[in-house]
């Protein structure tokens, strides 16, 4: 604990200093960034903010080096009838994200491959004796000429959910909606195709995945997953007017006869709050809808999923998960668009905070959204939970990220309605 309070105290301390000319020399310090390009980074890497001293290139390779801190602390507030349904959820805090990342190219490829490298420092966290780095990504990508696309190998995100195509730092709310982890896995490993076409107002993906690699299954035994992603731009004018409408489908095989799926309440250190447990099942099927609406500063989001489940013991259970919501910033900025990936991605102030006259106040978002997960179907009660939350965040620069959520829940579960209301804080850099 006494590291966790320290790393937040050293980050409150440089961003909020009374002293005015130290604060500017420190955030001034990371206000001269850019995105590094496509072309110069894995098209499914989190933003790389480009600075002289964590890019490196020679003749034969480049590389970026990326890095994300993510400090969060969660209160959790029942009823009666949500403690006996879930057990009593105390206060939490958490290293949720201690990054590191190595991106490039190699360049004795006629047209350079692309490669990414990302692992997760767990020492903060874990008890003795647990591993201290766990590898997040690793993975080539290859491009078939200018229009041809490319094909990415190794461990990656599926490509699938448009919450999980996008980078968690730069998604509009701390946490993802509570259906989208149950549906789609957060890396597999596997081989898949993506493309842009239609002079880049539409995107697809394919691919196939098995992470036998990781377990202790055969490749039969574990369970193979079929994805695809199609998305579409209607309607655009600019990053700030747009309409992006995607269509994803995905299809797993049970691992060892057998399916389950479950969801914390958007509250990384609570409990599941719906389960179905382990049960019988031979394939489950999955489908996606998005539609993402961006005027000006407002951002509105929709998204449905339905999974629906082939059992032999438990009937054809259809399991979903919807969600509306939004965001609008106050102080004028959008998030920009990946035309690669079709998805909303990173956010960069207008006007960095420093006390310097004539300069910003940095970037500030406010967002409302409500969520729906439904585990109830044929002989499956995993419980129906939903959620109402609202949000607001401090961007002082590109690199540093301030977030409050608050969200309250019910849980029909067990005969029960159980009520929590959920407090969340964070404190995020990223490079």
């Amino acid at each position: 604990m006494s590291k966790r309070i320290l790393l937040f105290i050293m980050i409150i301390f440089f961003t909020f200093s009374s002293n005015a000319q130290e604060i500017n020399q420190f955030i001034e310090s990371f206000d001269d960034t850019a995105i590094i390009p496509s072309d110069e980074a894995p098209l499914a890497a989190a933003p790389i903010m480009a600075k002289k001293w964590n890019q490196f290139k020679t003749k034969y390779f480049t590389l970026n080096f990326g890095l994300a801190f993510i400090l969060d602390h969660n209160i959790t507030s029942q009823d009666d009838n949500n403690i006996q349904q879930v057990g009593e959820v105390g206060p939490g805090t958490e290293f949720r994200g201690e990054r590191f990342m190595l991106s490039g190219n190699l360049l004795f490829f006629k047209r350079p491959w692309r490669y990414m490298i990302s692992a997760n420092f767990n020492g903060l966290d874990n008890p003795p004796g647990d591993k201290s780095f766990s590898f997040i990504d690793w993975n080539f990508e290859i491009p078939f000429g200018k229009k041809g696309g490319w094909l990415t190998i190794g461990k990656q995100k599926e490509g699938v959910g448009h919450e999980y195509v996008a980078p968690g730092t730069q998604l509009m709310f701390m946490e993802r909606g509570s259906g989208v982890p149950m549906f789609v896995r957060q890396r597999n490993i596997g081989i898949r195709y993506s493309n842009s076409i239609m002079q880049q107002r539409a995107t697809f993906t394919v691919g196939i995945f098995n992470n036998y690699w990781e377990t202790d299954k055969s490749f039969s035994e574990n369970g193979t997953q079929f994805v695809f992603r199609a998305t579409g731009l209607p309607q655009y004018e600019s990053d700030r007017d747009l309409l992006h409408l995607a269509f994803g489908y995905r299809h797993s095989g049970a691992s060892d006869g057998k399916l389950s799926y479950k969801a914390k309440p958007e509250v990384n250190t609570a409990p599941s709050y719906i389960n179905t447990g382990s049960f019988d099942a031979n394939v489950s099927n999955t489908i996606m809808l998005e539609l993402i609406k961006v005027h000006g500063p407002v951002s509105l989001i929709g998204e449905y999923v339905n999974n629906f489940v082939s059992s032999s013991t438990v009937g054809t259970p259809s399991f979903n998960y919807w969600q509306v919501g939004g965001s609008w910033f106050i102080t004028g900025e959008n998030r920009k668009y990946n035309k690669n990936n079709g998805n909303l991605g990173k956010l960069v102030p207008n006007k960095v905070f420093t006390f310097k006259k004539g300069r910003g106040p940095g970037a500030f978002e406010l967002g409302a959204r409500y969520t729906h997960s439904d585990l109830n179907s044929a002989a499956i009660m995993g419980g129906m939970f939903g959620r109402f939350t609202a949000a607001a965040s401090w961007y002082p620069n590109a690199s540093f990220r301030f977030s409050i959520n608050y969200g309250h829940g019910t849980l029909n579960k067990d005969d029960l309605k159980g009520k929590a209301n959920f407090w969340q804080f964070r404190a995020q850099f990223e490079l």
